[in-house]
């Protein structure tokens, strides 16, 4: 019966089994030689606290050791508890949960929303259909309804705000990026739509405009409309992120590329790095070019002005001549001249790409950068009936003119003729009456492009209302995912320090992050053990060097040390 019962039973990891390196059955039930092991393997780890024998995400676990260390969520919640406690006082009659919440709920409900993301979970409903830790790594699990409730009363106190100053760091760089970020987004709704560049569409949603220092450090975050260029937004955007962080050189795309910006920023005492669009110049034959610097590459590096002055240009250039590729033209206002050598203009316009452009690939992929968040909407005047209105009153305007301009020259054609008549003559009659049909061709053409031009604007009916979305809630869930990156990006940086081999995030992800395995905790330390079930022999080699760099960053779990180890865990 005895043994009916041993062969019956599941087999699990057990404490023994998790020790020593062997697959095995619970010890319980188990006399003598089991119990002898047990003890000795125990010996020196001290006496048995809790065994979690299948544990998922077991990398996630690692990393908010790491996050608890160095108390990097701190400023978030000093934060929101400053919201909370500054709604308190400015809306006295307010009263809904989160102006209850203890600070442990408050970390609780907050880290829930972090580490959602590395879980595979974008939006909120997925807790309710996903398996996720959240009961080993909070403490206690959540469902969708709970945690969207805390999200809308983050809005409604304004937590978007309070989150910014959370972001920048105590010491931010002399240079900061910026980009603007495309989000699609499907409604039934008439709304204000732009070109949405990952898909290659002009359809509705979001444009996400977000700096970085030099560093790589996600610094600030702001929404904008889709139908809204980033021209006319980033001079007031560049004062609030320079106001933000000290920073006041800015390195932005060609999206900004005019003389009017580079005045623009100058004016405002800001600095500017950018390239020409490759239809401005011809090339070094365009300017008064000195050469400055001789590459290894053979790639020659000029600086100077236009070859014609243009007075009212106050951009400084940098010209770079491949030996075998296209001309490139860097520009930038005074204060870069100043503040960055003529040879450093290449390097750092280049490295937007890393900082920006490749990060934001990788917030799409594990940081639910694209998923939206509110359906709440905010109804206003329509901007695109309001713009071909405006455009078509100034062609009417133009086609008015013209038509005035027209009729004055038939007017001055038709005495021309009738002076030609009276005075008798021939050849010079025909000329000037073949004139005047032709001018009076041209005014009919005009008056036609009147008439169409006015049906046109008579077409575009009363004034209509277009829809945007409503970003509160999408810019606390975007400060949530460059929150998160942010703090990837230190936890990677310290784990480099530790290993020998180079290795992306992205491998980090999948080979420790995404992995199940065991914890034990004793008395004396705590032990997570790696499922290394279906690995490579090459992988298994980096995840050993991966895990001896975890052991030396010394993490601690409620002060007792963190060890960790590889163990083969079959289904």
């Amino acid at each position: 019966m005895r043994s009916q019962k041993r062969r019956g039973r599941l087999p699990s990891l057990s404490v023994k089994s998790i020790g020593c390196g062997r697959h095995g059955g619970s010890i319980e039930g188990k006399g003598g030689h089991a119990e002898q092991a047990l003890k000795k393997k125990s010996q020196p780890q001290g006496n048995l606290v809790q065994v979690t024998p299948r544990l998922s995400f077991v990398g996630v676990h690692l990393f908010a050791h790491g996050l608890d260390h160095h108390e990097t969520l701190g400023p978030v919640v000093a934060q929101l508890t400053q919201a909370v406690e500054a709604h308190k006082h400015t809306h006295p009659g307010d009263d809904f949960a989160l102006l209850h919440h203890r600070e442990s709920t408050l970390v609780r409900r907050f880290q829930a929303l972090f580490f959602a993301p590395l879980f595979g979970i974008d939006r909120l409903t997925a807790f309710d259909t996903h398996e996720h830790p959240l009961a080993t790594l909070l403490g206690r699990g959540y469902h969708s309804s709970t945690l969207r409730q805390f999200l809308g009363q983050l809005e409604r106190m304004g937590a978007a705000e309070a989150l910014l100053p959370a972001l920048a760091p105590a010491q931010t760089g002399p240079i900061t990026y910026v980009d603007g970020h495309m989000i699609a987004s499907w409604s039934r709704m008439s709304m204000h739509k732009g070109k949405i560049t990952m898909l290659g569409r002009i359809m509705a949603g979001s444009q996400a405009v977000m700096a970085h220092d030099d560093a790589g450090q996600a610094l600030f975050v702001a929404y904008y409309p889709p139908d809204i260029h980033l021209s006319q937004v980033i001079v007031a955007y560049c004062q609030r992120v320079a106001l933000a962080t000290g920073s006041s050189l800015f390195v932005i795309d060609r999206a900004v590329n005019a003389v009017a910006m580079a005045g623009a920023f100058d004016d405002q005492g800001l600095g500017l790095l950018c390239m020409l669009d490759d239809n401005e110049h011809a090339g070094l034959e365009s300017f008064e070019a000195t050469e400055v610097d001789l590459l290894e590459d053979g790639t020659r590096v000029y600086r100077g002005p236009w070859k014609e002055p243009r007075p009212d240009d106050p951009r400084h250039f940098v010209i770079v001549v491949p030996p075998k590729d296209k001309t490139l033209v860097y520009w930038g206002t005074p204060q870069v001249e100043d503040a960055l050598a003529t040879t450093e203009w290449p390097r750092v316009y280049r490295e937007r790409n890393e900082i920006q452009e490749h990060s934001f690939k990788r917030m799409n992929d594990h940081g639910a950068l694209k998923t939206n968040y509110g359906r709440k909407k905010v109804v206003g005047p329509d901007r695109h009936q309001q713009r071909k209105r405006e455009k078509l009153d100034q062609s009417l305007e133009a086609a008015h003119q013209r038509i005035d301009k027209k009729a004055e020259a038939l007017k001055a054609q038709q005495d021309k003729v009738a002076a030609s008549e009276a005075k008798g003559h021939g050849t010079r009659l025909a000329q000037r009456q073949r004139a005047l049909v032709g001018v009076a061709k041209e005014l009919q053409d005009a008056q036609h492009t009147h008439a169409k031009l006015t049906e046109q604007a008579a077409a575009l009916g009363l004034p209509r209302e277009r829809a945007d979305r409503d970003f509160r809630k999408q810019t606390i869930m975007t400060c949530r995912t460059l929150l998160l990156e942010n703090a990837l990006r230190a936890f990677m940086g310290g784990l480099g320090e530790q290993l020998r081999t180079k290795v992306s995030l992205d491998c980090i992800l999948r080979l420790l992050f995404e992995r199940s395995g065991a914890r034990i905790e004793t008395v004396f330390q705590v032990v997570y053990w790696i499922n290394t079930a279906g690995l490579s022999l090459p992988y298994r080699r980096l995840l050993t060097e991966v895990v001896e760099g975890l052991c030396a960053m010394e993490l601690r779990d409620q002060g007792k040390p963190i060890r960790v180890g590889l163990k083969d865990m079959p289904p």
